[in-house]
């Protein structure tokens, strides 16, 4: 946790903040907790008195907490054949089972033949695990939820969506029209589009592209491109704020993209809301910023390949890499790296804890679902 020693009495409105603070800070604490604290004019701020953490209301009527900790519980054991994504209907955390280490892409020589698809229900209530079939061939990598329960599950080999019903046991075409893959997935706040990262892992570099498809009829409403970096653009993971405003990952390039609501229906380039070196991975081709979640007014990014979870705070207009913030975990009481983290989201009806997927592809451990609880004021 930040070494803070804070007293603070705060009325943050409009332009004007009154504050009164004694701190021990040292570093890059110092620098960010002073970027935070230059923006207050944009926060509704409320009185604390605290060791680790400051809190503020945002825009979307959560906090901001600047707590950089966390614990970690295992939800399932690790008998996923290479999970990726996790999206929650009627109180199960499904799982997409992408057998990447068995994907020709990833394994172009001696990969073993693939097992039959499917998605993983893991119950939250600690009941039996459930599964649903995939079609042959499928490779599934991103999944997201209706808030009605129901399921849409994209293929990184042909680039369709597939849905299953709310309540259903039984995957149907949805999108078969969208080439060459489907990767991160996410439904919009109204409920009307699908928006889905379409990245063509053929081109060289990878080349990204966000497409919106109504969620009646599978038609395509929109499409951003995200603009080429050195490394390509790899669109991976996506999810959508309160107010509409869609954030997109770009795993290669190690940046941030915000598409405003007012920008979502119509075809465009993507605009890069943060480009740092700690959303990259750490070498050349490997992968950086993955999965996304908003989460008690922060919004946290998983790095896969470096290992990390960080927060940043989303009202930011023009952050920077020090506005990122490392979450340090533990689990049963020791200091814990997550195992290649790909997709998170938010537990349903909490402020604190976080579901995410450790893919373990190529490496020990991993391969399970755990769930994160940050720590808060």
């Amino acid at each position: 946790m930040y070494s803070l020693l804070f007293q603070t009495s705060a009325a943050c409105s409009g332009e004007t903040a009154a504050r009164s603070s004694q701190a021990l800070l040292t570093g890059a604490t110092q620098s960010t907790l002073a970027r935070g604290l230059s923006r207050v004019g944009r926060l509704a701020c409320f009185g604390v008195a605290l060791s680790s953490a400051v809190g503020c209301g945002n825009d979307d009527g959560g906090t901001v907490p600047l707590a950089d900790s966390g614990s970690l519980t295992a939800l399932s054991d690790t008998n996923i054949g290479i999970p990726t994504t996790v999206a929650v209907a009627d109180g199960v955390a499904w799982v997409t089972e992408s057998q990447f280490d068995r994907f020709p892409a990833f394994n172009p020589t001696g990969a073993p033949p693939p097992a039959p698809f499917r998605i993983v229900g893991i119950p939250l209530d600690g009941g039996d695990a459930l599964e649903i079939a995939l079609p042959d061939s499928f490779y599934p990598e991103g999944i997201t939820a209706t808030k009605g329960g129901r399921l849409f599950i994209g293929s990184v080999q042909t680039g369709n969506i597939w849905t299953v019903e709310a309540g259903g046991d039984t995957a149907e075409p949805f999108v078969t029209s969208l080439k060459p893959s489907i990767i991160g997935m996410t439904v919009s706040r109204d409920g009307n589009t699908v928006w889905a990262c379409n990245t063509d892992l053929s081109a060289t570099p990878p080349a990204g592209t966000v497409v919106g498809v109504d969620i009646t009829d599978g038609a395509v409403v929109a499409l951003h491109s995200l603009p080429p970096s050195a490394a390509g653009s790899f669109c991976n993971d996506l999810i959508m704020s309160p107010n509409g405003a869609l954030w997109v990952t770009e795993s290669f390039g190690g940046r941030l993209f915000r598409i405003a609501p007012e920008d979502l229906l119509v075809d465009g380039d993507a605009t890069v809301w943060l480009e740092d070196a700690q959303l990259t991975g750490p070498a050349a081709g490997t992968f950086g910023a993955n999965g996304l979640a908003l989460l008690g007014g922060q919004l946290f990014i998983a790095n896969t390949d470096r290992r990390a979870l960080l927060s940043i705070d989303p009202t930011l207009e023009a952050p920077t890499g020090q506005d990122l913030i490392p979450v340090r975990l533990t689990a049963a009481g020791a200091p814990y790296l997550l195992v290649r983290p790909d997709g998170i989201t938010a537990l349903p009806g909490s402020s604190t804890d976080l579901l995410v997927v450790e893919n373990g592809l190529r490496t020990e451990g991993g391969k399970r679902l755990v769930r994160v609880s940050i720590d808060r004021l």
